[in-house]
């Protein structure tokens, strides 16, 4: 329960088991620097020991994720909203980890809704394969605009010119409307199947449910006004997300190395009190921390080679 000087907001997450290691690092997170704020985990195909694991914080509750419904689960993030009764809802991904308390910066400033926009330069990382030849890169591209357009009936000017990420965002339960309508346009243009994260026969949404909630906030009248995003710019009090795989609790990469010592201190403070934890994999072993380092070290080296050869090639071709 929430107490008179913390934000009136629920954290939501959802996983299935494959996320296990990825929700607890995010519950245990939050309990250690946030016990105030509640949080919801929906999960599929957990067992009652992994139950355990969460239930064992007061703040926790578990909920199954609805039958009939067989998308991937990062489709499903609206089950989530839709369980919490605070007048905020924080939706984080089951591959973050809170560092520090954020409490004070969950609440958007504007009130309504706070989620972290591209900049042109990852846009056109991320669109890279979408563009028209000659196509100025950036933007969204123009195919995907009209695909967007088309989609939504009511879609007039565009309410911005970028994209939005959705690992982590907060809203304002008045907004849920807008919720509803991602949640209905994944039903609509998403088959009832998990094709992965990614769909490259669908180019406006090959991203899934982060593509579909792009075109919303884009093109929707229901689209919550947009704040600036304050979860990620403070090193000592910030939502990691750990994105692409490797994960942390598979094998570090350097870009992540800075969580190695807050996992080592969670997983301490959770020992000392008495908190059950799950089987601790390779990278999360203390005794394995400088192969851990060196693996991440040689990981980042591999990738700049495999980079800056591609670069060559296509220069050269």
């Amino acid at each position: 329960m929430t107490n008179a000087t913390s934000p009136n907001v629920t954290i939501v997450t959802a996983c299935d088991r494959n996320y296990l290691w990825g929700a607890f690092l995010l519950i245990a997170s939050a309990s250690r620097h946030m016990p105030h704020v509640p949080i919801h985990l929906l999960q599929g195909g957990f067992t009652e020991e992994d139950h355990e694991y969460f239930l064992q914080f007061p703040q926790v509750k578990v909920i199954p994720l609805s039958e009939g419904n067989h998308r991937n689960v990062s489709n499903r993030k609206s089950e989530a909203i839709f369980s919490a009764a605070t007048e905020y809802i924080a939706w984080m991904d089951a591959d973050c980890m809170i560092i520090g308390d954020v409490s004070s910066r969950l609440v958007p400033s504007n009130g309504h809704f706070q989620i972290r926009l591209r900049e042109p330069s990852e846009n056109a990382w991320v669109w890279s394969k979408h563009y028209a030849p000659g196509e100025t890169r950036g933007p969204v591209p123009q195919s995907v605009l009209q695909q967007w357009r088309q989609d939504i009936p009511q879609a007039v000017v565009p309410n911005i010119e970028t994209t939005c990420v959705a690992n982590t965002f907060v809203i304002h339960r008045q907004h849920l409307d807008f919720i509803q309508q991602w949640s209905d346009h994944i039903n609509r243009f998403l088959p009832n199947r998990d094709d992965g994260l990614v769909v490259r026969a669908a180019p406006a949404y090959f991203m899934i449910d982060e593509s579909v909630l792009s075109s919303l906030v884009t093109f929707s009248p229901l689209a919550p006004p947009i704040a600036p995003f304050e979860l990620n710019r403070d090193p000592r009090a910030h939502v990691a997300h750990f994105g692409a795989s490797p994960k942390p609790w598979q094998r570090w990469r350097k870009q992540f190395w800075y969580c190695h010592r807050e996992v080592m201190d969670l997983i301490d403070w959770l020992n000392d009190g008495g908190k059950k934890v799950p089987p601790l994999p390779w990278a999360f072993q203390r005794s394995n921390t400088p192969w851990a380092w060196l693996l991440a070290q040689f990981d980042d080296a591999k990738q700049k080679v495999r980079s800056k050869l591609g670069a060559w090639k296509r220069r050269v071709q």
